[in-house]
């Protein structure tokens, strides 16, 4: 029989895996081949668990807090923890058929971000985007896949824009003009996109900024799509995934969040703050093809 897939980790499974590794440090004082030893387990078992890379194991976690120590009603909360974690995120089930594996990576953040930063330079980003333009996007990069599909990569988008509305998560977009340009889904679809950005830019948790045609040089130039995430827990550091062409890099390295925060922070600083979108689309000609 098949193995079911690994779900990826959600917020509470990473949130797990920071407080062992801190039980085990703070309290046990023990390395991780200590750890390991204790437990009967190789000690890259233990780099798995503490890194979220590995699917909850019950039963090896009440092994590693009788190993590091751990009673009572620290247990018993760390446990809860744990039953809280094993269950897979709400995209999981329904939508790994459209979900690369850096998408789930990175999706299990975007949904416990409290904010949401992005760079998008080539087209509008997916938590903007009206079913048309995303389903016409999808069919574009994915030329293959069923309608099906299709259908499940616009619901996918459409409860990404849900949930971040209903967490009250703050949305940060610096868009270049240039993403207002392509004709993605038809002339019609590119000015009801238009429209709903028009919308967008009078909404409390949204902000939108644009870097005109114009514009010289600057620390996004030549820079992949990036979304900054900023972690609802105080136990997750930020984290900043790139796309690149046929690579997703996710990180919360310190110096590489900084360097794109930076790079965000200068951009932010020399794009405008539209009241109307009109300056940066596509002249009339352009926009009836």
């Amino acid at each position: 029989m098949a193995q079911k897939p690994r779900a990826s980790p959600t917020m509470a499974h990473r949130v797990l895996a920071r407080r062992l590794q801190r039980v085990r440090v703070e309290q046990a004082r023990l390395s991780p081949e200590q750890a390991a030893h204790l437990v009967g387990v190789n000690h890259m078992t233990i780099r798995r668990i503490e890194n979220a890379t590995t699917s909850i194991n019950h039963a090896q976690i009440e092994q590693l807090l009788d190993a590091y120590g751990v009673r009572g009603a620290a247990r018993q909360t760390l446990l809860d923890q744990a039953r809280e974690a094993a269950e897979p995120g709400w995209w999981h089930e329904r939508y790994r058929p459209v979900m690369s594996a850096p998408y789930q990576q990175w999706i299990a953040l975007e949904s416990a971000a409290a904010v949401i930063r992005l760079w998008a330079p080539a087209h509008v980003p997916g938590l903007l985007q009206i079913p048309a333009y995303t389903a016409a996007l999808h069919r574009a990069l994915h030329p293959d896949a069923p309608p099906a599909h299709t259908d499940l990569a616009v619901e996918l988008v459409h409860q990404r824009q849900q949930r971040q509305r209903e967490r009250g998560a703050r949305l940060w977009t610096i868009l270049s003009a240039a993403a207002l340009h392509p004709v993605i889904g038809g002339p019609a679809v590119r000015r009801a996109q238009h429209q709903a950005l028009e919308a967008a830019l009078t909404q409390s948790r949204t902000a939108l900024q644009i870097v005109p045609l114009g514009t010289g040089v600057h620390p996004l130039l030549g820079a992949p799509p990036v979304r900054h995430l900023r972690l609802d827990s105080a136990e997750i550091p930020d984290h900043v995934v790139e796309h690149r062409p046929g690579a997703t890099t996710i990180t919360d390295d310190e110096d590489t969040v900084a360097r794109w925060r930076l790079a965000l922070d200068i951009t932010a600083a020399t794009a405008t703050w539209p009241t109307t979108l009109a300056p940066h689309l596509p002249t009339e000609e352009e926009q009836h093809g």
